[in-house]
């Protein structure tokens, strides 16, 4: 009996060692992928592309002044509302610093964000323009 139970014993540790690595390296590919704003990772660099397919209100990255940032769970927050969302898939360089559109449409009160918003969105980064 005691032969038995060391077989099962042996069997269970090996079945959740292979499915601890297996874990592991499914969690490294997806951090990999799609980086999240816990990750606190800002090394990584992307493509226009990259962004423009996150270009809705349940996953939003935006640009400004050649940075990457994950605005998604910023968007609840924001104080004018969802104004924010012109960001998402796109360069809002213009939007951010001057609070207008790309075609020149001035946006809330037309005045640069606050340096706590600059502080806000530091906290999103998720990494670089490709240049």
């Amino acid at each position: 009996m005691s032969t038995k139970l060391f077989i099962i014993a042996i069997s269970v540790i090996g079945v959740a060692l292979i499915a601890g690595v297996f874990v592991s390296l499914n969690r490294s590919a997806t951090e990999t992928t799609t980086p999240s704003t816990s990750t606190g990772r800002t090394d990584t660099v992307y493509t226009l592309e990259d962004v423009k397919i996150h270009d809705s209100k349940s996953s939003c990255w935006t640009i400004i002044s050649g940075s990457v940032y994950d605005i998604t769970s910023y968007i609840p927050r924001h104080p004018g509302g969802e104004e924010i969302l012109r960001a998402c898939g796109t360069d809002a360089t213009s939007l951010f610093t001057m609070r207008r559109t790309s075609d020149g449409e001035s946006v809330g009160s037309g005045s640069p964000h606050s340096p706590n918003a600059e502080e806000q969105l530091e906290k999103l980064k998720i990494g670089e323009l490709a240049s």
